[in-house]
């Protein structure tokens, strides 16, 4: 079992960052904890929530059936032939949980191979991932819950580790339909034009409705220096537009911060919460202490999610030691309160945090601890609802079962899962704007940051000017 948990956004590559990394990263306990080129919240795995975005995504609306002339229609089997015994269950299949009708299974394991036009080309392995993936898919847990092969357990640990080739988009599902959940910054995909809530329509020309999630990361993915085509529509629009993106390795930061010109305000932004994430938030508090800032704007938008280890370190700035960071909820209905760590940095500054419809997992953690523990007001649109802590399980071949085994819950007990965040007070973003990123910031006057559009951000400053 890989170490940790993963909150997700959407479904492995839910958090998906297309491109090779995916999801959000995974910590050891006390709490759960992905995503990296598209990455597709990466939406957690084992012992606590995180992700990703992840995926946090999963299958498409199917195709619709084409209608065949009633000559094409083949009579069934049972016309043609005598139907094949039905196959009994394998002596060494383990008793434990076996649902009581499994030999239709084997039944139709046994049709399959007998009587499939193209059997030949078939691999064991083949039939043997695809039951798997049927499995999980058969929980409903859609966009969390995922069969993993061994390449994608492989991306999602470069994911993890910051390692990613692709566009630099978080891939995730809503409404039946694939979204980009977040875009990271400076990335391919944000320098093209791509936005967080932008629906996929197609890819180079091949429609997306057609595809299922992991079709479509392996359609967008690809190596750096080659294009891709995405046909998207941005968020209150309705106007299908083509997009190339030249695909990259992709750089994730993971903290960056500047002062917001003009003010003793310090804006810290927390990209995604992968390996080190507290760390260098901690790192960005203290040069910002240092260089005068009095208050500090925590801005989490688009932040997909990862580690949740790391969303309690980050939390745990800011709120004193016992403070209840998130809580932990069984499949029993059992919950477990998971405290603040000892040792604060900014523990008395004033604080805003920043969300938007990109803000997932691991991100929407800090946030609802913030809020609940009115540490100080949370602005921007409701998040993206991501409350499952994912546990990652290899299997004997490297492939792994990601499995939703638990829910987490604000430190009010709000359930997260699909609700996401709702802001103190909510602050749409024009639609023309783009949210200001530090190292804009730092290259601007202060009648620049006001002319910028940032509603959000201003609002913050607002606040922000009025406490200190």
């Amino acid at each position: 079992m890989l170490a940790g948990a993963l909150i997700l956004a959407v479904v492995f590559l839910a958090g998906l960052l297309v491109g090779r990394g995916v999801g959000s990263p995974t910590s050891p306990p006390p709490g759960p904890s992905p995503v990296a080129a598209i990455p597709s919240p990466t939406g957690a795995p084992a012992s606590g929530p995180t992700g990703a975005p992840a995926s946090d995504p999963t299958v498409t609306a199917p195709a619709a059936v084409s209608a065949l002339p009633s000559a094409a229609v083949s009579a069934p089997a049972s016309a043609a032939r005598s139907t094949p015994p039905s196959p009994s269950l394998p002596s060494d299949a383990p008793a434990t949980s076996r649902p009581a009708d499994f030999g239709l299974f084997w039944e139709a394991l046994a049709l399959v191979q007998e009587r499939y036009v193209d059997r030949d080309s078939l691999t064991d392995m083949e039939i043997t991932y695809g039951a798997i993936s049927g499995l999980v898919d058969g929980l409903g847990d859609t966009g969390h819950s995922v069969f993993l092969t061994p390449d994608e357990v492989a991306a999602q640990q470069d994911a993890l580790d910051g390692r990613l080739t692709g566009i630099g988009a978080l891939l995730g599902e809503r409404g039946g339909s694939p979204v980009i959940v977040s875009v990271i910054s400076g990335a391919p995909a944000a320098e093209a034009g791509v936005r967080s809530g932008d629906r996929i329509i197609a890819i180079d020309g091949e429609r997306a409705d057609r595809l299922t999630t992991e079709q479509i990361v392996g359609l967008v993915r690809g190596e750096a220096g080659t294009a891709v085509t995405l046909t998207v529509i941005h968020p209150a629009d309705d106007q299908e537009i083509d997009i190339t993106v030249v695909r990259a390795v992709i750089q994730v930061p993971t903290v960056t911060w500047a002062m917001v010109p003009g003010t003793d305000i310090a804006d810290i932004r927390v990209i995604q919460f992968s390996s080190g994430a507290a760390a260098a938030a901690m790192t960005a508090i203290s040069e910002a202490v240092a260089a005068g800032a009095r208050a500090i704007i925590l801005d989490l938008r688009s932040d997909p999610g990862g580690l949740v280890d790391e969303a309690i370190g980050l939390a745990s700035q800011f709120l004193p030691q016992g403070s209840v960071v998130y809580q932990r909820q069984d499949a029993d209905g059992v919950t477990t309160p998971v405290p603040a760590r000892p040792d604060g940095l900014a523990l008395e500054l004033p604080m805003v945090v920043l969300v938007d419809q990109g803000t997932a997992s691991s991100a929407e953690i800090v946030a609802g601890a913030i809020a609940d523990n009115e540490r100080g007001p949370v602005i921007g649109v409701p998040t993206f609802g991501t409350g499952t802590v994912l546990n990652t399980f290899e299997l004997s071949d490297g492939s792994a079962v990601r499995l939703g085994v638990e829910h987490w819950l604000t430190p009010d007990g709000d359930l997260i899962f699909d609700n996401g965040i709702t802001p103190d007070e909510e602050v749409e973003l024009p639609a023309e704007s783009i949210p200001l990123e530090p190292g804009d910031i730092a290259a601007l006057d202060p009648a620049a940051v006001t002319a910028s559009g940032d509603s959000q951000l201003l609002r913050a400053v607002a606040i922000l000017t009025e406490e200190l």
